[in-house]
């Protein structure tokens, strides 16, 4: 950053070393979790990430790092039972505990509205920066937050800026009519000179605003050095070995617009990895080096499937192998739990798994979730899945078989949130699948209005920067989508499944349907416009609860879970 404003005392200044440690994308996972990783071309079951496991290695890096800075890039709320169950409580105890240096809004913050937001909010005691959201003084969550903070390190100044994701804040989330809201690049750039103004020329963006718009703000923006993002849930580094998908290099090193180097890191989702950042700057704040690597973090215990589909310990000798391989690698730690977030999580654990581990039924295989059709999610590979999601559509199948007057279901690809995976399905799968405090919505439809909404949907990701979320997903609807074409004519050939006949027709562009969706989708949230001018009714079924009935209500009957055939998949074709 050798841009100068006037004010500023550069001569003053001096080279600094930091060592950022980040995080983002908690979303209330706060135990561990079972993932799967290769190992010597086998796939090994392990236990990953959670608050106490992700505190140990925090602890450890503060202890043998000087200059150490906490961030917490957003969405630290939303997606398991200790949300649903407590609202924010178990999460503002961990985050507490740890003592974020800095911690920005995520658009999930804002999913339960104004309220819940304060009181999560007053629960705690660290930092909160978010530069692109005013609350007025006439509104409850006013001066709740700062647009930035400066920290001191060896005498130098650090800024540290705060964005938030605008339009899935606002057209995704539930926040108040009174908040206002600005564009990220712009803000940025507002508070970046402002800093320098005050002589700070070493300036950090906490950014929960997406890996790939990290990258464009990037150039467009001169004076931030580094970028420490969340929203986006990337995987950066070199897992590929170990079997997951990575999207780019960790540190990703882009250009300025002013032409000078621009670190950005992000640290995947769900307090499985660790983000371990050193950066160099000289005096002037320019990044002279920055390096470092992502920590994923596990536990020791190693199991593999047996030639009947269930987990056995693997042997001593495969052990062995598989400790050498993670002591050969500096991104993957077998790490302890540390005993203080234990007992903090043990002391509401006991109500969660008592409801989590109510079994409901089972899957028969692993049924995978993606976005967009061929197109990468998380570790999923969307190549194979030219169709798309094969979740959405059996939960969109559970909602139809809830509510008996609908004749479809339209759901959005972001509010399914994980694979199923092949066994038992608890409640707790539900509600990890299904997290979000929603109930299910009649709408009364033409099919011309049909046929929009769902064009308003794809155009929503495609033309308006919106979030992926918002690929439209169905039951009793098909479609073919050719992405090719111009907006508003991109869904093809849509049918809709006749009751009585049991048969798919095309749809009659002026016969009024029943179509049901999520109250979030129903007030035209995440680009479905449509919807938020026709009048619907609520049926006040819970959405979660609903796939719980639906499984139990198969598990009763002696079925599974598994993929719908084809003949039931909502899209035919898609072409992008």
């Amino acid at each position: 950053m050798s841009y100068l404003l006037s004010g500023c005392n550069s001569s003053s200044s001096k080279p600094l070393n930091v060592n950022i440690i980040h995080m983002n994308d908690i979303h209330s996972h706060l135990d561990e979790e079972s993932i799967d990783l290769t190992f010597k071309n086998t796939k090994v079951r392990v236990d990953a990430g959670g608050y106490p496991r992700v505190a140990t290695t925090i602890k450890n890096l503060q202890k043998t790092q000087n200059n150490t800075i906490l961030l917490n890039a957003g969405d630290a709320l939303q997606g398991t039972l200790y949300y649903t169950l407590f609202k924010g409580e178990v999460d503002a105890k961990m985050m507490n505990a740890l003592a974020w240096d800095a911690f920005v809004l995520g658009n999930h913050e804002f999913d339960d509205g104004d309220i819940n937001l304060e009181n999560f909010l007053s629960l705690l005691n660290i930092p909160i920066i978010t530069s692109n959201i005013y609350a007025p003084s006439n509104d409850r969550l006013f001066e709740k937050w700062k647009p930035y903070i400066i920290r001191y390190y060896d005498g130098e100044a650090v800024g540290i800026i705060g964005i938030d994701t605008m339009f899935d804040t606002k057209e995704s989330s539930n926040p108040g009519d009174n908040l206002e809201f600005f564009d990220e690049i712009q803000t940025t750039q507002i508070y970046v000179d402002e800093l320098e103004a005050m002589g700070v020329n070493k300036i950090i963006l906490l950014s929960h605003f997406g890996f790939k718009n990290d990258v464009d703000l990037s150039s467009h923006v001169r004076g931030v050095d580094i970028i420490v993002g969340g929203h986006s849930h990337t995987l950066l580094g070199s897992y590929g070995s170990l079997g997951l998908t990575t999207t780019d290099n960790y540190p990703k090193e882009t250009l300025s617009s002013s032409n000078e180097k621009v670190c950005i890191v992000q640290a995947w989702s769900f307090a499985k990895i660790v983000g371990n950042l050193q950066v160099s700057f000289d005096k002037y704040g320019r990044v002279l080096t920055c390096s470092g690597k992502p920590i994923l973090n596990i536990s020791g215990n190693f199991t593999i499937k047996d030639t009947q589909g269930e987990y056995e310990d693997i042997n001593s000798s495969f052990r062995d192998e598989i400790i050498s391989i993670i002591n050969s690698r500096d991104d993957i730690e077998i790490v302890q739990k540390d005993p203080t977030f234990e007992n903090i999580l043990n002391s509401y654990s006991e109500q969660v798994d008592e409801k989590k581990q109510e079994f409901i039924g089972l899957a028969e295989q692993t049924i995978v979730h993606i976005r967009i059709p061929n197109h990468d999610y998380g570790t999923n590979n969307g190549s194979a899945y030219p169709l798309g999601s094969d979740v959405a559509p059996i939960v969109s199948k559970a909602f139809y078989e809830r509510v008996k007057t609908s004749d479809a279901v339209i759901l959005n690809a972001g509010g399914v949130r994980i694979n199923i995976d092949e066994g038992d399905i608890s409640i707790g799968t539900a509600y990890t699948l299904l997290p979000f405090s929603n109930t299910l919505y009649n709408l009364p439809m033409k099919g011309s209005e049909i046929h929009q909404v769902l064009e308003d949907a794809l155009s929503n990701f495609y033309d308006n920067g919106g979030s992926s979320g918002s690929f439209p997903y169905a039951y009793a609807l098909r479609y073919d989508i050719d992405m090719k074409q111009n907006k508003g004519d991109r869904v093809k050939n849509l049918e809709i499944l006749d009751k009585q006949t049991e048969q798919y027709v095309s749809i009659n562009h002026d016969k009024l349907y029943t179509i049901t969706t999520i109250s979030y989708l129903a007030s035209g949230k995440d680009g479905y416009t449509t919807f938020s001018n026709i009048k619907g009714e609520d049926t006040y079924f819970d959405y979660a609860n609903s796939f719980v009935k639906y499984v139990k209500a198969l598990n009763s009957d002696g079925k599974t879970i598994k993929k719908l055939p084809s003949s039931e998949h909502c899209i035919k074709s898609y072409l992008d």
